[in-house]
């Protein structure tokens, strides 16, 4: 395959819309530059209306308006009418698979104005008649922040932080009255696709959009290693000690059967921890941090009081089992940009703590999650979200049976595999699948992903590492994937080049790069 791709463009009103565009670009890794140098066949993504009106002759365009009133200039411009609404927009990204969200749209209505990107009657992407210029319904700059930045900082509930004060571990209530109390009005079981990855949904509008404007193909790097769909990491929380001595080696077995491995987050001192079991769980898969005393209290500490208490768990596990640890996940999904920055100061590579979704987050006791099933950075650290529902969620809060928990996980793991995402498990030994009545059950969630070739099974550090490879690189001047890091370039056989040719009914059409295949990027274009 030898064949000229057209450049991709991003410009913005200021330095905050350009990194959110920047994002969007880094996600499907399509390779683009910063600016408004358009040359008569460049992309331009916008943000801005100024940047783009008085290049109408050029490449083509596509303005995303950031707020009301860059809409209303765009329809002044233009000699169009616009209104706000609000409605569920879904997105077709393969057969079979789609992608949804709750949000605001602008209607813009005029003479001159071609729908070409529409969900039923609703419009998407408008195209200015007589213009290569386009118009996106949508504002991605303040959805993307809304769903991704605004959510990664949970607003603990009063009734939390009463629990949190009393003189005694919330652990201390009996667990039949604090399921009661973390019940979910809405069934554990109503996962839709718009609350698990709506900022999918966004992600792929701003695919369709470069693919639909520019009439051209677009070179993208595949989420994971070549050959591979979709990703699996296993993880556990091991909350107490009957669930580390008794309910791990359980899971163990039935890993070990399967060829499988996981990742082991532990307390470092809520209960008496044994060297030799931590040394063989690290050697069988991985330990990961879990804070120290699992009391729920680690959100409210002091910036300086998180970094102390993250790097003792770290290096007390780590004196434990005699491996470097690597990953950490806080007690009760608990998270937040502090939290995240005082791993970072403590020596972690990445957090696993955000849910992509999940129907009452215990902090806040409200609907949570940052509404997506793929890694992404924050602050320097690979964040991968849990982005199934957990085991205890499933079985003690929405009162499922194992069968059925089982059955609802692997439902969730369709969709993510529909459209390429990381199935993040989160099974506790001290709960069902941990006990003897459970072992045949945990077989069958996992044989459900082994069975699959096409799913990249890993623990998260290493779909953590992965990840960072998969960032460093990006598709060069030369139309070859390049990666940044020295390190790196020893793993660059296992990225894989596709191409998205086409958008339409069933999602996009994606073509794969044969191992001799050279692309060809316009000068300049490379990054």
């Amino acid at each position: 395959m030898n064949e000229k791709f057209a450049p991709i463009v991003l410009a913005g009103n200021n330095d905050h819309d350009l990194s959110i565009l920047r994002e969007y670009a880094e996600f499907w890794k399509v390779p683009y530059t910063l600016g408004n140098q358009l040359d008569g066949i460049s992309l331009l993504v916008t943000s801005s209306l100024s940047k783009a009106v008085d290049k109408r002759e050029a490449g083509p365009v596509i303005i995303s308006s950031t707020g009301i009133e860059g809409a209303k200039e765009i329809a002044r411009q233009f000699g169009l009418t616009v209104s706000i609404y609000e409605t569920l927009v879904r997105l077709p990204v393969a057969p079979g698979a789609s992608v949804s969200m709750q949000t605001k749209l602008y209607r813009f209505s005029g003479p001159n104005l071609e729908p070409v990107l529409t969900d039923g009657d609703t419009t998407i992407l408008y195209k200015i008649g007589g213009s290569r210029i386009h118009v996106l319904s949508l504002d991605l700059v303040s959805n993307y922040q809304q769903l991704m930045y605004d959510k990664m900082d949970e607003n603990p509930s009063w009734r939390f932080r009463l629990l949190t004060r009393m003189p005694f571990s919330y652990r201390a209530v009996p667990s039949s009255i604090r399921n009661r109390f973390f019940k979910a009005k809405e069934s554990i079981t109503g996962l839709r696709e718009e609350a698990l990855g709506p900022v999918e949904c966004l992600r792929s509008i701003f695919l369709a959009a470069l693919v639909i404007a520019s009439g051209n193909t677009i070179p993208t790097i595949s989420f994971w290693r070549r050959g591979k769909c979709y990703a699996l990491a296993i993880s556990h929380d091991v909350e107490t000690r009957v669930g580390l001595e008794d309910g791990a080696g359980r899971l163990v077995e039935v890993e070990g059967e399967l060829g499988m491995r996981s990742t082991w987050n532990i307390p470092s001192d809520r209960y008496p921890l044994s060297s030799q079991l931590l040394i063989a769980l690290a050697e069988t898969g991985e330990v990961g941090g879990h804070d120290t005393k699992h009391d729920g209290r680690l959100l409210f500490a002091s910036v300086r009081d998180k970094v102390d208490r993250v790097r003792r768990c770290r290096e007390r596990l780590e004196l434990l089992s005699r491996k470097v640890v690597r990953g950490f996940r806080a007690p009760l999904l608990q998270h937040g940009r502090q939290l995240v920055e005082a791993l970072g100061k403590a020596g972690y590579e990445y957090d696993s703590s955000m849910p992509s979704w999940e129907p009452l987050s215990p902090t806040s006791l409200q609907p949570h999650g940052v509404g997506t099933v793929f890694p992404f950075l924050v602050s320097g650290l690979v964040e991968i979200p849990v982005s199934m529902p957990q085991d205890h969620q499933l079985i003690r809060v929405g009162g499922l049976s194992v069968e059925r928990a089982v059955d609802q996980l692997v439902e969730v793991s369709r969709w993510i595999k529909k459209i390429g995402g990381a199935c993040v498990l989160l099974v506790h030994p001290d709960y069902e699948f941990g006990q003897e009545s459970g072992r045949e059950e945990y077989r069958r969630l996992l044989e459900a992903f082994r069975s699959d070739l096409t799913c990249d099974v890993m623990t998260l550090g290493e779909m953590a590492r992965w990840w960072v490879l998969r960032q460093e690189s990006h598709i060069d001047a030369k139309g070859m994937i390049s990666v940044r890091s020295g390190e790196s370039r020893d793993r660059i056989d296992e990225l894989d080049l596709q191409f998205v040719t086409g958008y339409g009914s069933e999602g996009f059409k994606v073509e794969r790069l044969g191992d001799t295949g050279v692309i060809e990027i316009p000068r300049g274009s490379g990054r």
